[in-house]
């Protein structure tokens, strides 16, 4: 089996009379390609925005690697390699692709200080983003300013912007929010290949159960901030509480 990337225990979060995670408990494994699913308020992202450190639980832990993470920073937890992209882009619009990447790329490789100098002059992070270009598809573009690409395109530079952090684990929301099926066939493919290169563990929160089915090693299923459902597609589909409360015909057919 492979290493555990991420364990959830025992995490609890209520907003009023409204629970948003109840009891959740779960890990994650090195290299898996998880979804995590439910309909509208299961909980999905209260749970992504404790987990990645922008929301706190009310009570239960959370370790990373074994490390126990629960009441760290967003941005100790990026250093640490958990990362997050969002429902919306989230990116420099005025800036070029390139440029885009240059920003986390230089915290990475600790020359934030030297942001104004052009990132030309510093070969590792120039190598680094040359590399990353190449990875996501968009070396042709990187002297586009970020406004001037497709909504697809800005997507798929959100995600490399994620990944220029060098992260070890990214959740990603919705990452196929607003794209033409074009557009979506890309980007699909994309983050299959990266996840096959086991540099970066994806976890994806998402709405679209042909992307879900498509994509995904394992599928978390949340309902009223409860998992009701975890497991391969197949058992996933099988899953009869599954079924009843979210998926019904959709899967079947």
């Amino acid at each position: 089996m492979a290493p555990e990337i991420l364990k959830v225990v025992h995490l609890n979060k209520s907003f009023g009379r409204v629970k948003a995670a109840s009891n959740v408990n779960f890990a994650l494994q090195e290299g898996v390609l998880t979804s995590i699913i439910g309909p509208n308020g299961a909980g999905k992202s209260t749970l992504i925005n404790i987990l990645s450190g922008s929301q706190p639980a009310d009570t239960g832990r959370v370790f990373f690697y074994g490390t126990d993470i629960t009441r760290l920073s967003i941005h100790r937890r990026v250093q640490m390699g958990l990362c997050r992209s969002f429902q919306l882009v989230n990116i420099f619009p005025e800036m070029t692709v390139f440029d885009n990447l240059q920003l986390p790329a230089l915290a990475v490789h600790r020359r934030t200080r030297q942001i104004l100098r052009s990132l030309r002059k510093e070969a590792a992070v120039h190598l680094a983003v040359e590399q990353l270009l190449d990875r996501i598809g968009l070396k042709q573009e990187a002297g586009t300013v970020a406004s001037a690409l497709s909504h697809g395109d800005q997507r798929v530079l959100e995600v490399g912007v994620a990944l220029a952090a060098q992260p070890k684990l990214l959740f990603l929301d919705e990452p196929t929010a607003g794209m033409n099926p074009v557009e979506r066939v890309r980007i699909l493919d994309n983050i299959r290949r990266l996840s096959k290169n086991k540099q970066t563990t994806f976890v994806i929160v998402e709405h679209d159960m042909d992307v879900v089915f498509s994509l995904s090693e394992r599928i978390i299923v949340l309902h009223q901030g409860e998992i009701i459902g975890d497991g391969t597609t197949e058992e996933v589909r099988n899953n009869p509480r599954v079924r009843e409360v979210y998926l019904g015909q959709e899967v079947a057919a």
